[in-house]
């Protein structure tokens, strides 16, 4: 019980901050506070895979370069790319100076990438979101939100057939068809809540897709956790665990609305 109403009260005011976040800050200060965002799931990852070799501050940099290229028209994000590319490179050739760190090299240069890969860019879609109208970005979160409980809450009375029972063992068949259902209504429900030029059949087909979705991003994060042999990636939020535990089903689910959006919804 206690901990229902600690999960309660953080979620209230994450609800809060995520709605002025959305729906009054302006874009480049927004970006600041997705940066800072990403990055604290960013260190709980490094801290979950605990690299041989690695910086953390090589990380962040990369990070920052990612932040510019989806803010702001130049350098873009290919160019980006390569930068980083070139910088961990470049890292690790004068960070390797003993035989002995070659056996975790692959391990830790993959670190290194998956951060940025797995996070930073997807994530940063968040932004891209917003810029085209913050009703897009709140169609992503209420969606996601009304699959994942229904997701939950069906599941745990109904689900019988696991369907991820290594990575997220409480997560059934029966649950993920909720998700879907629930979640393609929450898309003709979010339109008539937060407005957006789309059409009531293409909502609906959206937010399955997105409710869909995001019980496979969930559980593939969860591998990490499983891997390190964490329940969660920390303790910062009471009650729902660290940022990447509650970003988790964005990272696959923010872009694929993006290119919906930009794809079938214009």
């Amino acid at each position: 019980m206690k901990e229902t109403i600690t999960r309660t009260i953080t979620a209230f005011f994450l609800i809060i901050a995520a709605f002025a976040l959305i729906k009054y800050v302006p874009p480049l200060y927004f970006s600041i506070v997705l940066f800072l965002i990403i990055s604290a799931a960013a260190v709980e990852m490094v801290k979950l895979a605990q690299p041989g070799t690695g910086s953390r501050l090589i990380i962040l940099l990369n990070g920052i370069i990612i932040a510019c290229s989806f803010t702001f028209e130049k350098p873009g994000l290919m160019p980006a790319v390569i930068i980083i590319l070139l910088s961990n490179g470049v890292f690790f050739l004068f960070a390797i100076k003993q035989k002995e760190q070659l056996n975790t090299f692959i391990k830790d240069i993959g670190i290194h990438f998956l951060v940025i890969f797995y996070l930073y860019v997807p994530l940063y879609f968040m932004f891209k979101l917003k810029e085209l109208h913050p009703n897009y970005l709140f169609f992503l979160i209420f969606v996601i939100a009304i699959g994942d409980s229904a997701a939950y809450f069906l599941g745990k009375a109904f689900g019988k057939h696991k369907i991820y029972p290594v990575a997220s063992p409480n997560k059934s068949l029966e649950g993920l068809i909720a998700a879907v259902i629930f979640a393609a209504g929450s898309g003709w429900l979010s339109v008539i809540l937060f407005p957006v030029e789309v059409k009531v059949w293409m909502a609906v087909v959206t937010g399955a897709i997105i409710g869909g979705l995001s019980q496979v991003s969930d559980p593939i994060e969860s591998l990490f956790k499983r891997a390190a042999d964490k329940k969660d990636s920390s303790s910062l939020l009471p009650g729902h665990g660290g940022i990447l535990d509650r970003v988790d089903s964005y990272i696959f689910c923010a872009p694929v609305l993006f290119y919906i959006i930009d794809y079938f919804w214009k």
